[in-house]
């Protein structure tokens, strides 16, 4: 994620991560640290009882949803993503796509 933020990022691209832990506090203060730890400058949304995710067809972790300027689901992928795989790139595609640049 870091590597599409440096990408698109001045583009408009907005990273959010969302989570289904953060129940309590305990976890909540889980989910912190991992954020800290991994350097994540994303805000994260609790999805505690996964409604967001069941709604936006998300069911996986990690998973990735590229949201058009027009408020729609432009691309989903669920798995691990690694920079410069065939996957990254076509999420990279997506991004790209979305902000209209092809």
């Amino acid at each position: 994620m870091h590597a599409l933020e440096r990408r698109f990022g001045t583009r408009g691209l907005r990273v959010v991560s969302v989570t289904k832990h953060g129940e309590d506090e305990e976890e909540k203060a889980r989910v912190a640290e991992v954020a800290k730890k991994h350097a994540l400058t994303a805000p994260i949304f609790l999805d505690v009882d996964g409604a967001w995710s069941k709604a936006s067809g998300l069911g996986y972790a990690p998973s990735f949803l590229v949201v058009g300027r027009d408020g729609k689901a432009a691309y989903r992928f669920a798995g691990k993503l690694t920079e410069g795989t065939e996957d990254y790139e076509q999420l990279a595609s997506a991004i790209e796509r979305s902000l209209g640049g092809g």
